[in-house]
């Protein structure tokens, strides 16, 4: 006779994108079993091949979240993985079905969405897991450790960076699908409410008060240098020597390689030619009619008086984040580029230096993401492993002050989200 912990866990996909793809690769290697049991996606080439790789049925592919949610499938979970501005809906469509949650970052992309589904799954009573992937990769949970045995004293001030790689900012958020906020979301909440989370995670006290400057200041077209076009491949007389040449980037370079390979899915130079000639990746730069920021920065002061700023710019030589951890006994210093941990105490003379090892695969701690969820659901493990709708709310809230301080040009208090 099978056991209930041998049955495997029903699991639905919403949004089969790179993240939702592989957030579902995870469920074949996790200790509690679990089974793909249907997709929804609006996007018919991404669902078929979903659904051959998980063998599934035509009576499990759905268009929508909304066919799969109104359909009598039997499922016990899902993994919502659509882009940031659609997780609400469906979120509270699945918790209102009585499904267990794995949610991609950020929880919703207003400080309302995140309150409902707070309040849902409150009263559903089922295990939502947010992916806020910083507390659970290596270096940022050494940080982490070293910050909790108290060995850097109390904790004064926090300083952190999320420096985006130029090449990698320009193809993302000027030329890529990230690029507009009503696409998406504003950059801050996309790609830095896991920075923010991480800031919060070392400092548990209330963040009772954010301010918060930034713009879109380089890539727009007043700064477009003589002789650039509309785009790189019809009429740019500079594109052979410019940084951001299509040309270069997309079609001179590895097609299967990253950036070039984002481009399009057939990688011959012909395929990834006319993909410059007719897509957003052929644009200049500086004429691509992005909106997002390409640098904010953000300043908070939490209940005890400690204080940390997070800054997030386009315009690094390198990929990686930077945090500074300075407390009463000593500082930390953590370059997520070069791998090392700098642990240095006010009463020693030498500085220690850890190595943190660079991945070698695509987001390696989303294993224990989504084994840490299924663990939750089956209770065989402790709550507390997963970040759940409170303390992502908890976080969030410091994001979207941010914005509001940004936008409005001054001091926001936390605790006016609250009030209304």
């Amino acid at each position: 006779m099978t056991s209930p912990s041998e049955i495997p866990i029903k699991v639905a996909v919403i949004g089969v994108g790179t993240r939702g793809t592989h957030l579902a690769q995870q469920l074949t290697e996790c200790e509690v079993p679990a089974q793909i049991v249907a997709v929804a996606e609006p996007n018919v080439e991404r669902r078929e091949a979903f659904a051959r790789a998980y063998t599934l049925p035509e009576r499990a592919c759905f268009p929508s979240w909304q066919a799969l949610c109104e359909n009598t499938i039997p499922c016990d979970a899902v993994i919502i993985a659509t882009l940031d501005n659609q997780h609400t809906e469906p979120a509270l469509a699945a918790l209102s079905r009585g499904w267990h949650i794995l949610l991609e970052k950020p929880m919703a992309d207003t400080f309302e969405g995140c309150l409902a589904i707070d309040r849902a799954q409150r009263e559903a009573g089922m295990v939502v897991a947010v992916c806020h992937s910083l507390r659970y990769m290596p270096g940022f949970r050494r940080v982490k450790a070293i910050v909790q045995t108290g060995v850097l004293g109390e904790v004064i001030h926090i300083e952190h960076m999320e420096a985006i790689g130029h090449l990698r900012f320009t193809h993302n958020y000027v030329r890529g699908k990230w690029a507009r906020e009503a696409n998406n979301t504003f950059l801050l909440l996309h790609k830095c409410c896991h920075d923010l989370d991480f800031i919060q995670w070392l400092i548990p006290e209330h963040c009772e008060r954010v301010t918060s400057f930034g713009s879109l200041s380089y890539f727009i077209p007043s700064h477009a240098p003589a002789g650039s076009g509309t785009r790189c491949i019809n009429d740019c007389a500079i594109q052979s020597d410019c940084p951001y040449s299509a040309v270069r980037l997309y079609v001179e370079s590895d097609l299967a390689a990253w950036p070039a390979r984002d481009i399009c899915t057939t990688h011959t130079r012909e395929a990834h030619l006319a993909a410059i000639t007719h897509g957003p990746f052929g644009a200049c730069v500086w004429r691509a009619g992005n909106d997002v920021v390409d640098h904010q920065a953000v300043t908070m002061e939490f209940a005890n008086g400690a204080t940390a700023t997070c800054t997030l710019s386009g315009y690094s030589a390198t990929n990686g984040r930077r945090t500074r951890v300075q407390g009463t006994h000593g500082e930390l210093l953590y370059d997520e580029a070069s791998g090392e941990i700098t642990v240095g105490l006010f009463a020693k003379s030498q500085s220690e230096i850890l190595k943190i090892p660079h991945p070698t695969t695509y987001h390696p701690e989303d294993k224990e993401i989504v084994g840490n969820w299924l663990a939750a659901i089956r209770h065989t493990q402790d709550k507390s492993e997963i970040v759940n709708p409170q303390q992502a709310l908890k976080s969030h809230t410091i994001v979207f002050a941010a914005e509001r301080s940004r936008k409005e040009k001054r001091e926001v208090e936390t605790m006016e989200f609250y009030r209304r």
